[in-house]
């Protein structure tokens, strides 16, 4: 063996232990982590929480452990990606043991068989019926579901914490306005009334700017909470084919948030990505005078966590009830512990549910402000009624009484039409309340009469399926092999084919597994009604039911296909004739010029989260830089600057992005630069003396010899700008409505939070057949502009 080879051969075999190392370190961590091999048994949590919240779930679980030497924790926090990471350990088949249980999604886990029925472990604890008991009832009924309607049937959670709803108040600046502060209630037209009074205290020299009488929050549950004090409703209780929010009572209360928005200016209208926070932001520097409907929360944050946050601390605060109109209501959240219904030691992990429910971490939960216990006796103690701020802290117990649970469908879809079609007018004020009702009213029936829930659709036979797909593998193998035989080849090109098959198989085994299988698959689930919370040995065979409920059906598809031909549309020329003139001034000659290559090229290393956090800052509507440079333009016009991606992003939420994409050139540049230097000089030469300028050296040499590369880049600019999604995602998420509803962000709403994985398997098809029309068309139209060394191709 020669010395060369020898070499070569050990650098496989060093190659090949490095690989075989990363997969036994990998999987002897895995072991280690959920099979400890020490008798122990491993429970998982998964929650999620701030730093008080987390030491709270410390403390409990190292007490937990510290009395059960048998039974491991493994706590995982998820922070703000929960929902993303419960979704994918469900969906993978690999719970978590608990887990945190908003009562929305409750329904639809309890549907798909997800969630342990707790009532019989209950049954089974000694003094069980008595430590229930202790529970408020109303937080109960919101974990029973009979498969209709919540508040009855089994128990599928126990709550840890809730709150009522209730108004924050500036004591000050009701004070100021000579306003007493109502404490024993106030009526929708009195919050008018005094949000009008504070506004009114706005000085135009105040440098802290305007003061805003109040912030009006507007999130699907709440919303229905103020409905439901006009006496209005979204639904008829659990019939969710029978919408009350078209009916007068509920029209006069959306007409009432959005005069007082829009008309009246009495309220602050939060918009953008940041909307949830804007209000709260303001009311912390005392400039609002009242927000809400909130929770208890909120009292955590206005305290201060006592970590360097003192809270807030220039003016006196407090809160008072929701205000009421024909009914008072005050609308509930709450939180529960749950248990997987695939638990492995179910007895194990209720046993952790009932401690992790006790008082001990109820008290601690109250003490730092964060929520109101779930039990009656922990409630009502000095731990929750503490004397500090907010003084009137029995207001959220006084709400209990009248305190409901909304019935809302067990859909995810609901929740997205609600604040899309309710945006339309209460945050953007593109049309009236009764029109985005109607919208709301139309889009939810079409979706309860689509034939994809009506039908009583088949398993798919997914056992055909692979007895299909193996005898399809074997004729391919054996017609790969004739054809291979066929050939009269000699023993050295004989050992040269097998060779070339051995260096190029880690690419077909890739190619076949990581993305022409999965393409495959995904063809095969478009044919079908799966969700990926349960097993594809569920999925229900619909034919081309999901392609007819795509152009029939679903009223999001056609704006999503808008919006992003729009962004293609102006991206497209406008990114590619920016990247060509920014390689030619790259291509000139000048002192520094590498370094302004490099300046050019680096946006697009940042990576598309970081991207997008900066441009939100750019286009922050209140200090971004981009509006205080538009500023004295909007001065002069008489206007004002954009709110990009807020109120105004219907029609400057697309321009936005396609600005944000332009700062991203440099890949494109960098290609166009690399096809100028190559253009022949003699051509310019020649050009030059046949007395063409350099705009006539432009269309005549310069644009034909680099045609070529024109037309890859073109095509993909094309490609790459119906994908466009971690900046939308990030930024908008889509809205505000769906004013910035892309493709791609519809498809993984229907993927990954409609969990509609049939459905968004079909649109992933559309849109790869629609890229490949349009690269089929430019590829096409090339043969009449795109020439290779002077001919024409």
């Amino acid at each position: 063996m020669t010395f060369g080879k020898a070499i070569r051969w050990l650098l496989a075999l060093a190659a090949a232990l490095v690989v075989a190392w990363s997969f036994f370190a990998v999987g002897l961590r895995l072991w280690r982590e959920y099979d400890p091999g020490n008798g122990k048994i491993t429970l998982t949590l998964l929650h999620w929480g701030d730093s008080e919240e987390e030491q709270i779930v410390q403390t409990m679980v190292a007490q937990y452990e510290q009395t059960h030497p048998n039974v491991q924790i493994v706590r995982i926090n998820a922070g703000e990606v929960f929902d993303q990471k419960l979704n994918t350990m469900l969906a993978a088949g690999t719970p978590p043991d608990l887990f945190y249980l908003k009562y929305q999604f409750m329904p639809e886990f309890a549907e798909y068989h997800l969630l342990a029925n707790l009532d019989p472990y209950i049954a089974r604890l000694p003094g069980g019926q008595q430590w229930i008991n202790d529970f408020y009832p109303v937080l109960l009924d919101a974990y029973r579901y009979d498969g209709t309607r919540t508040g009855a049937g089994p128990l599928y959670g126990i709550p840890k914490d809730f709150t009522t709803s209730v108004m924050y108040v500036n004591c000050d600046l009701f004070q100021r306005a000579g306003i007493p502060i109502p404490f024993s209630g106030w009526t929708w037209d009195e919050y008018e009334a005094d949000c009008k009074r504070i506004s009114a205290l706005t000085r135009p020299d105040d440098p802290g700017g305007p003061i805003y009488g109040g912030v009006l929050n507007t999130w699907s549950w709440v919303l229905q909470n103020i409905l439901e004090c006009f006496g209005g409703d979204v639904f008829d209780g659990a019939d969710f084919r029978h919408v009350r929010l078209t009916d007068p009572d509920s029209i006069r209360a959306l007409d009432t948030i959005q005069r007082l928005r829009f008309q009246e200016h009495a309220v602050f209208v939060a918009t953008g990505p940041d909307k949830d926070d804007a209000g709260s932001h303001l009311f912390f520097t005392g400039r609002i005078g009242t927000i809400g409907p909130f929770g208890r929360w909120a009292t955590a944050r206005y305290r201060g966590t006592g970590k360097g946050d003192p809270g807030i601390t220039d003016f006196k605060w407090d809160i008072v009830p929701v205000p009421h109109e024909k009914q008072t209501v005050s609308a509930v959240a709450v939180v529960a512990w749950a248990m997987s219904a695939q638990s492995k030691h179910p007895d194990q992990a209720f046993d952790l549910l009932h401690f992790l429910t006790g008082p001990t971490g109820q008290m601690m939960t109250a003490e730092k402000g964060l929520a109101i216990p779930s039990i009656k006796s922990v409630a009502t103690s000095s731990a929750f009624l503490d004397g500090k701020a907010p003084l009137h802290s029995q207001l959220f117990l006084d709400a209990i009484p009248y305190s409901r649970i909304n019935q809302i469908p067990p859909d995810r879809e609901f929740d997205h039409y609600m604040n899309d079609d309710m945006a339309e007018s209460l945050e953007l004020n593109n049309e009236s309340a009764a029109a985005s009702a109607e919208d709301f009213k139309q889009q939810w029936l079409s979706e309860l009469e689509s034939p994809l829930r009506k039908g009583d659709f088949p398993l798919m036979n997914w056992a055909a399926i692979t007895e299909a797909t193996g005898v399809i593998v074997v004729l391919v193998v054996l017609a790969a092999i004739a054809s291979s035989r066929r050939r009269a080849l000699g023993a050295l090109d004989r050992k040269m084919e097998r060779f070339g098959w051995l260096f190029i198989s880690p690419w077909v085994i890739g190619f076949l597994a990581l993305t022409f299988g999965p393409m495959v698959m995904s063809l095969l689930l478009s044919l079908t009604r799966w969700t990926a919370m349960s097993p594809a040995s569920e999925a229900r065979y619909v034919g081309l039911g999901n392609y007819k409920q795509l152009f029939a059906y679903d009223h999001d598809f056609g704006p999503s296909l808008r919006v992003t031909f729009y962004y293609a549309l102006l991206i497209v020329p406008l990114g590619q004739i920016a990247a060509l003139a920014v390689a030619m001034l790259m291509n000139t000659r000048v002192r520094g010029i590498n370094l302004f290559r490099t300046i050019y090229y680096l946006p697009t290393l940042v990576g598309g989260v970081a991207m997008a956090t900066i441009w939100l800052w750019l286009y922050n509507v209140d200090y971004g830089l981009i509006n205080r440079m538009l500023a004295p333009l909007a001065h002069v016009l008489n206007t004002a600057p954009p709110d990009w991606v807020g109120r105004d992003a219907t029609r400057w939420g697309v321009p936005a992005f396609v600005i944000m994409s332009l700062w991203t050139i440099g890949g494109g540049m960098l290609i166009y630069l690399a096809a100028l230097k190559n253009v022949p000089v003699s051509l310019y030469e020649a050009a030059r003396i046949d007395g063409a300028g350099d705009v006539h050296q432009f269309f005549t040499v310069t644009l034909p010899m680099i045609s070529p590369l024109i037309l890859f880049n073109l095509i993909m600019a094309i490609i790459g700008s119906f994908q466009i999604f971690a900046q939308v995602f990030v930024m908008t998420n889509g809205g505000p409505g769906d004013a910035t509803m892309f493709y791609v962000i519809y498809l993984f709403r229907q993927a990954f939070e409609f969990h509609n994985m049939g459905y968004a398997s079909a649109l992933a098809w559309v849109l790869f057949m629609l890229v490949l029309a349009l690269t089929g068309l430019v590829l096409r139209s090339g043969r009449s502009w795109v020439y290779y060394e002077g001919l024409k191709a």
